[in-house]
């Protein structure tokens, strides 16, 4: 089958690729915006989500596209719908016209519209590839770290190892449910090599759901080191972040918070019985990450 990739400098994308060259079924071609995605033995192309002309020859005769690309950091919202939201529509209509059968698009357990803007547009996005009329099946990753994951369980773990304390948001009891990234990889290859699969959406997070405050002091048991939780108001975070983002200082964005914060359908039940999902516990991940 040939696939084009869009977010193809990712993590997730180069170890997916790797993995699904070896099957011998697979040829790709990979979508190179900003970042360089040259793989080898995979074909490379320019193109920009909001730029129809480009997406259009991206999409020349490919069997399906694997649409990972996304914004995820910004301090003006209405950018995550240009990019995300726009972006997707335009990616779903260059499909059509190429006659493109199956898309694959990998969402996020905050695609809500209590995520901020990042979460909404990533909900209006899926909406988009419900009714597009192709074959599709959405994957919602949860907060996946690994190698060259710097973001997210990676922060975490960085502010643990060299921080005394470590700044918890409200109260400490927001959820998180880490995934290793190999799990993850391994879940978006099994939904790629079965053709049959259509109209689903995949939870793919961890075996545990984590209270914020907990997480803290696993990783702190894990690395052998003792860290003392400093617990700040919403609206104090909220405020410090917008003041800091609006001077650029940092690299936290006002949006951040909420999609934090916000409710997640976590439940991997499902998953694990349309394919083969059995996740690694935390103590598991961090053993072959660290």
């Amino acid at each position: 089958m040939k696939f084009l990739i869009t977010g193809a400098s990712s993590s997730l994308a180069s170890k997916l690729v790797a993995m699904l060259l070896q099957s011998g079924k697979f040829s790709f071609r990979l979508l190179e915006h900003r970042s360089s995605a040259r793989i080898e033995k995979c074909e490379t192309v320019s193109g920009d989500m909001n730029d129809p002309e480009s997406l259009e020859r991206a999409c020349q005769g490919m069997d399906g596209v694997l649409h990972l690309a996304a914004l995820t950091h910004s301090s003006d919202d209405a950018e995550y719908f240009r990019v995300n939201r726009e972006g997707t529509k335009n990616l779903l209509a260059a499909c059509k016209r190429n006659n493109v059968k199956r898309f694959i698009f990998i969402s996020s357990v905050a695609a809500s519209g209590e995520g901020g803007a990042y979460g909404l547009s990533k909900l209006e996005s899926e909406e988009l590839v419900c009714q597009s009329g192709l074959e599709w099946v959405i994957i919602r990753p949860s907060e996946v770290y690994g190698p060259q994951m710097k973001e997210g369980i990676g922060k975490l773990i960085s502010w643990v190892e060299n921080l005394q304390f470590v700044p918890v948001i409200g109260d400490g009891s927001h959820c998180l449910s880490p995934v290793y990234i190999d799990d993850v990889v391994e879940a978006m290859a099994q939904v790629m090599m079965n053709p049959g699969l259509i109209s689903q959406k995949l939870n793919l997070c961890g075996p545990e759901i984590i209270p914020m405050k907990d997480l803290i002091d696993r990783l702190s048991r894990f690395l052998q080191v003792r860290r003392y939780k400093i617990f700040v108001p919403v609206w104090i975070a909220k405020l410090g972040v917008s003041l800091a983002s609006s001077m650029a200082i940092g690299s936290f964005t006002p949006d951040q918070i909420p999609r934090l914060l916000c409710r997640k359908n976590q439940d991997i039940n499902q998953t694990s019985t349309i394919i083969s999902y059995s996740p690694q516990k935390l103590e598991e991940g961090l053993n072959r990450y660290l």
